[in-house]
């Protein structure tokens, strides 16, 4: 097939010259990118947009950088390790932002990704020496950096060492339901065999004469203190019975003992569990409390006495972007003589950081808000101000697919800040699929015409004209406004349909005392970035789990509506694993499935071998074990970020040769990983339960994904809808009707694939679930049943349902999603009339 090539010579800047370019999907591309320029990569989902932008030209930059420090490095780094590329010409310096490096350190916050936290902690420790507002009882001794970092021995808080506070069990999590009996309803703590101490409880109401079949809250006041507190020095005489480890033998002692009371034998499991999970079992009774002595900000005195600008360290990281920038203004005013030096050149860059923020949609944030926390937008567009914050030039910025998590209204700055940073003598590699921000690019590369080994293929490179009259780009037809629409006929939302209910909400910026979604519907959550979609949502998947496992929550008073519910998935954009070896086939269990059909061939039985040989997970069995099944190994680079390079003794196969040697269907168990999700469909019809898996994942558009893909390597959209495939199955096996609530599910997706996507929502519903997603995308809002908006602003000016309805109520109202969807409903193009006329005859031309 024939690509479009536009002339790129005209540029006078040079250009990136890619030749025979075979990494992942591509299929021996060369191509020819002009520098200095706005160039964004298209194409359907899959079709190799990020394995050319990013997996070939940002990986052999980085490893030209990295043999450039150290000749050490070169012993590591082997041809297998490199991108399968042939040559790559005029390649400088990058930098990248893709969606697959997401910070798990619990001590990542808006502050340290930007490098924000270094600039504040300079300015609090130069300029109160040179005549700053310092109010403490201290002196003026000599200040560090470190006082205002609470994770070093200099800035934490004496009595909570940084952390902020500590967990303590609290009795309404405890006793959620005072109005039943103790062991029939009132507490979930009760309602299992949490430790031995509830034994204690009946013999110390028989011992007090206490009638435990009453509500809970008609007991006796002192009876219900000890049990919750403890009965002090009072000795109870009790006989426990308790479960033993084997499941069909019992344990039973008699022992007296003073009881600790349920708060503190909360507090005492909670600290004893070895494990984050067994934790998890016990966090549902207890909040965090914080520590009396720094009122929980985890800083030692001096960062909590000094003061900038009228506020200090801590104070300052809780206050919003945009109020931080306000500060930051006034300090700068502020200034003495003294003080110009050290401080205007601190304030102009901190400036500029808070400002790219600003401008990408994140003033809303918090400096302290933990990375954990934010949603796969807003992490992502967070990182990627870090990175845009420089004034290098002649660099070649990587930014892939910066408009997710974006309402309409906000990508205007986006473009403007991708723009500059062309202005300033960069180029920029857009990895895109907004027809918005693709069509004010200044040069297109268009990958094709398929996904996955269908794709791979440069189709045009180009002007976006280009794409428009290329008969094969289907980004083509969506510059013109000519693309096929999504379609989905909407549920009736009516009098007889159920409701599920959240009441007393608290939760970020989400204030409301009552917010209803219709059961077996389609809901989508709409409103401008930072106005609360995600926080509402986590608060519904978090609180209908509480509360179908008898359990209560900080944000939601109380749930109603879910009589005929038996289950709930969250579908988030969290990475599945950590590690290489996590995969789409592992993670969905269709390894499982196929290991155990190699394990029943001829050459398995004669050899003795069974499933768990194949896993990656045992030792001893057909892994190799120089890498332990990962294919790679990873190099410590000491100073340096760590590299994974391609393993030597397997040759990235993972599986030692006598593994391979046995074959299921002609295919080596590395071959059947290699495979993608649709070949894995047309091969394995059967069994039953492999194909119902492999058919889910290929049902919510992940065709293109091979099997044994690392989850490592997938963007977070790709995570959800893995998670999403899961839910459709259990969605379809469960008796009972769950709940399904998704974040942005169809980012990171070419606008002709989010039909599939939204086409697995039907499924779900079908089977009789719900589905709550929250969406900027305006067609999946416009097919909704049901929308929330929320705003009217973001952070403190949002968190407030503005309109809700069916799509056609809330495109009446007077909000910012409100426009876009009478847009959508007039069937308006993406471009004017005007626009795609010239663009075409551009391409004529």
């Amino acid at each position: 097939m024939t690509a479009f090539v536009g002339d790129v010579a005209r540029t006078g800047l040079g250009t990136i010259d890619v030749i025979g370019a075979r990494t992942n999907n591509l299929r021996d591309v060369s191509v020819s990118i002009p520098k200095g320029r706005l160039v964004a990569f298209t194409g359907v989902s899959g079709s190799g947009k990020t394995s050319l932008a990013i997996d070939t030209l940002h990986s052999e930059a980085q490893l030209r950088y990295l043999e450039g420090l150290s000749p050490f490095v070169r012993q590591y780094i082997t041809q297998r390790s490199r991108p399968r590329v042939d040559r790559i010409l005029g390649l400088g310096a990058t930098l990248a932002v893709d969606q697959r490096r997401l910070n798990r350190n619990p001590r990542s916050t808006v502050a340290t990704i930007t490098g924000i936290d270094g600039h504040l902690g300079l300015l609090y420790s130069r300029l109160p020496a040179i005549g700053g507002d310092r109010a403490t009882d201290g002196g003026d001794g000599h200040l560090m950096t470190a006082h205002f970092d609470r994770h070093t021995p200099e800035g934490s808080c004496a009595d909570c060492h940084g952390v902020g506070g500590r967990w303590r069990a609290r009795e309404d999590l405890v006793i959620t339901h005072p109005e039943l009996p103790l062991f029939e309803g009132a507490s979930p703590w009760f309602a299992k065999w949490r430790s031995g101490e509830h034994a204690f409880v009946p013999a110390l109401a028989e011992k007090r004469g206490v009638d435990l079949g009453r509500p809970w809250r008609s007991l006796p006041e002192e009876f219900r203190h000890a049990v919750l507190h403890g009965t002090g020095d009072e000795k109870v005489e009790a006989t426990v019975d308790m479960p033993n480890r084997n499941e069909t033998a019992r344990m039973t002692y008699t022992s007296t003992q003073p009881m600790r009371g349920a708060l503190a034998e909360v507090e005492r499991v909670f600290v004893n569990a070895q494990t984050s999970s067994a934790k998890q079992r016990y966090l549902p009774y207890m909040s965090k409390q914080p520590c009396d002595t720094c009122g929980g900000s985890g800083y030692d005195d001096v960062a909590r006495s000094v003061r900038l600008g009228g506020l200090t360290y801590p104070d300052l990281l809780e206050v919003e972007v945009r109020e931080v920038r306000r500060w930051a203004r006034r300090v700068a005013d502020d200034l003495g003589a003294g003080q110009r030096e050290v401080g205007e050149p601190l304030l102009q860059d901190l400036g500029r950081r808070l400002g790219i923020l600003d401008r990408l949609g994140l003033a809303h944030l918090q400096l302290s808000r933990s990375a954990a926390t934010l949603s796969g937008g807003e992490s992502q567009r967070t990182r990627l101000a870090a990175q845009l914050s420089t004034e290098l030039s002649g660099i070649i910025f990587v930014l892939d697919e910066p408009g997710t998590g974006l309402h309409p209204a906000d990508k205007a700055h986006l473009l403007d800040i991708a723009l500059e940073l062309r202005e300033a003598g960069n180029t920029v590699l857009l990895v895109e699929h907004d027809p918005e921000l693709i069509a004010r690019a200044d040069w297109l590369v268009d990958m094709g015409p398929g996904a996955g080994r269908l794709g791979g293929e440069v189709l045009v490179s180009g002007p976006p004209s280009a794409a428009v009259a290329h008969p094969m780009s289907l980004t083509g037809r969506y510059l013109a406004g000519e693309g096929p629409r999504l379609r989905r006929p909407r549920r009736p939302v009516g009098d007889g349909t159920g409701w599920v209910e959240l009441h007393g909400l608290r939760t970020h910026n989400v204030r409301a005392e009552l917010v209803r979604f219709p059961a077996r519907r389609l809901t989508c959550l709409t409103g401008v970035s930072g106005s609360g979609k995600s926080s509402l949502l986590g608060a519904l998947g978090e609180s209908v789990t509480a509360a179908l496992n008898g359990t209560a929550t900080d944000t939601v008073r109380e749930v109603t509506g879910l009589d005929a519910f038996g289950w709930a998935a969250v579908v988030d954009q969290e990475p599945l694993g950590r590690t290489p070896r996590s995969n789409p086939a592992t993670y969905s269990k269709a390894f499982d499935v196929i290991r155990r059909l190699f394990a029943e061939t001829d050459e398995a039985r004669r050899r003795g071998v069974n499933a768990s040989w194949f896993s990656f997970n045992t030792a001893d069995g057909g892994r190799c074990e120089t890498c332990t099944g990962y294919g790679r190994t990873l190099v410590d680079m000491h100073f340096l970020p760590d590299v994974w390079v391609v393993c030597d003794a397997c040759e990235g196969r993972r599986y030692r040769p006598e593994a391979l040697e046995i074959r299921y269907r002609g295919l080596a168990v590395d071959e059947v990983l290699d495979l993608t999700v649709a070949e894995a469909v047309e091969r394995f019809p059967e069994p039953r339960q492999l194909a119902e898996t492999l058919g889910a994942l290929h049902r919510v558009g992940l065709g293109y994904l091979q099997l044994g893909q690392s989850a490592t390597e997938l963007s977070g959209g790709e995570a959800q809808r893995l998670k999403l495939a899961s839910a459709i199955q259990r969605g379809a096996a469960s008796r009972r009707a769950g709940l399904v609530v998704l974040d942005e599910p169809v980012s990171g997706l070419h606008p002709s694939d989010i039909q599939q996507v939204v086409d697995a929502l039907d499924v779900l519903l079908d089977s009789g679930n719900t589905v709550v997603v929250a969406e900027h995308d305006i067609p999946v809002a416009a097919s909704a049943d049901w929308v929330i908006d929320l705003g009217p602003g973001a952070g403190p000016d949002g968190g407030a349902v503005v309109a809700e309805g069916t799509p056609d109520t809330v495109a009446a109202a007077d909000t910012p999603t409100a426009g876009f969807l009478r847009r959508h409903a007039a069937g308006l193009p993406l471009l004017e009339v005007r626009e795609v006329r010239e663009v075409r005859e551009g391409a004529r031309r």
